[in-house]
C-alpha cells in the first residue's frame, strides 16, 4: 500500500514538472507567482498557529526580567542612599534630590 502511494506521488510530480516545463514562460511566471503566494500564505498560517505560545513565553520572560533589572536598581540605590542625597521614585525611575557632578570620561 505505501509503495503504491509513494509510486503514483512520484507520478503526479514528474508530470506536474513535464507540464511546468512545457508552459509559456509567461504562463510559467505566473504559476510561479501563484505557488509562491500559495507557499507564503501557508507558511503565514503554520506560524500564526503554533506561534503564540512562544510569543507567549517571551512576553513573560521580559516582563520577569524588566522586574528583576527594577529591583536590582532600587536596592542598590537604597544601599547608595547613606553616601549620596536621598531621592524618591516615581513609578520605575528614581529622582534623586541633587545630582553628583559627572565625572570626566578621559
Amino acid at each position: 500500500m505505501l509503495h503504491t502511494v509513494l509510486a503514483v506521488l512520484g507520478l503526479v510530480t514528474c508530470i506536474a514538472l513535464a507540464v511546468h516545463m512545457a508552459l509559456p514562460w509567461r504562463a510559467r511566471n505566473r504559476v510561479d507567482a501563484g505557488l509562491a503566494r500559495l507557499s507564503a500564505w501557508a507558511q503565514r498560517q503554520m506560524d500564526r498557529a503554533t506561534g503564540w505560545r512562544r510569543r507567549q513565553r517571551q512576553t513573560r520572560a521580559a516582563a520577569l526580567e524588566a522586574e528583576r533589572v527594577i529591583r536590582r536598581a532600587r536596592e542598590a540605590t537604597l544601599h547608595e542612599q547613606g553616601r549620596r542625597a536621598g531621592g524618591e521614585w516615581d513609578g520605575n525611575v528614581y529622582r534623586p534630590k541633587r545630582f553628583e557632578k559627572p565625572k570626566k570620561p578621559h
